[in-house]
C-alpha cells in the first residue's frame, strides 16, 4: 500500500463524510482557539506578555490537534478493515477516547511547548517521538499511556518520515492558506471574511492530513506486528 496515494484516493472518495466530521468536530475547536487567542492577544498587548500569548497559542493548537485526529483515524480504520457505519463509529471513538487523549495531550503538549520555547530542539524531538499516540489509541483500543511505548518505538524508527510528513502538511496548508488570504483580501479587507476563509480552509485541509498520518501509522503498525509475530515464532 502506498499511503500517500491511498490517502488521496480515500479523501476524494469520502469527501462528504469527511467534511461533515470536520465541520462538526474541527470547526468548534478552531472557533474556541481563535476566540481564546484573540482575548489573550488583547491582554498581552496591554501587559506586554507576548511570550505567554505565543505559548498559549502553541499549546492550544497542539492540544486540539491531538484530540480532533481521533474520529478521522477511526473513520479510516473502519474502511481499511471493512467495517460498516464508519461515520457513526468515528463519532463514537471521539466520545470514547476524547477525554483520555485530552488528559494525555495536556501533559504531552505542555512538555513539547516548554521544550520549544526554551530550547526548540528538545520540544521538536518530543513532538515527533510521540506524535502517533492518538492514532495508536484508536487502532489498539487502549489508553494513550498504554500506547506510549509503541508510539516511542515507532517515533524513533520513523522519525525522519514523521518530520517529513509534518513539514509537507505544513507547507501545503501554508501555500493554500496564503492563496486563500490573497484571494479574499483582493475582494475585501473585512476581518470576518478573512477569518472565515482561513477557518474554512482548515476545515477542508485537516481531514487529509489526518488521513495521511492514519495511513502511514496503519502501515507501520502492521509491519511492526508482522515482525513481532515472526520473532515470536522463531523464539
Amino acid at each position: 500500500m502506498n499511503p500517500m496515494r491511498a490517502s488521496i484516493h480515500f479523501y476524494t472518495r469520502n469527501i462528504e463524510s469527511l467534511l461533515l466530521l470536520s465541520a462538526v468536530i474541527v470547526m468548534p475547536f478552531l472557533i474556541v482557539h481563535n476566540m481564546t487567542l484573540n482575548y489573550v492577544n488583547f491582554l498581552a498587548a496591554i501587559t506586554g506578555a507576548k511570550v505567554v500569548s505565543s505559548f498559549l497559542n502553541m499549546f492550544l493548537l497542539l492540544l486540539f490537534l491531538m484530540i480532533v485526529q481521533i474520529p478521522f483515524a477511526q473513520f479510516v480504520l473502519c474502511d481499511l478493515e471493512g467495517e460498516e457505519r464508519p461515520l457513526r463509529k468515528a463519532f463514537r471513538a471521539f466520545a470514547e477516547h476524547g477525554f483520555a487523549v485530552f488528559l494525555f495531550g495536556v501533559v504531552y503538549v505542555l512538555a513539547v511547548c516548554t521544550g520549544m520555547l526554551l530550547f526548540v530542539i528538545p520540544g521538536l524531538i518530543l513532538l515527533l517521538l510521540f506524535y502517533l499516540t492518538p492514532y495508536l489509541v484508536v487502532m489498539k483500543g487502549k489508553s494513550p499511556w498504554q500506547c506510549l511505548r509503541t508510539a516511542l518505538d515507532m517515533g524513533k524508527k520513523h522519525f525522519v518520515q514523521i518530520l517529513g510528513l509534518l513539514l509537507l502538511a505544513s507547507a501545503i496548508e501554508w501555500v493554500i492558506s496564503l492563496i486563500g488570504l490573497y484571494s479574499v483580501t483582493f475582494i475585501t479587507t473585512s476581518f470576518g471574511a478573512v477569518f472565515f476563509t482561513q477557518m474554512l480552509l482548515n476545515v477542508i485541509l485537516f481531514p487529509f492530513v489526518a488521513i495521511l498520518f492514519t495511513m502511514y501509522t496503519y502501515k507501520w503498525s502492521t509491519e511492526r506486528e508482522r515482525v513481532e509475530d515472526v520473532l515470536a515464532l522463531e523464539g
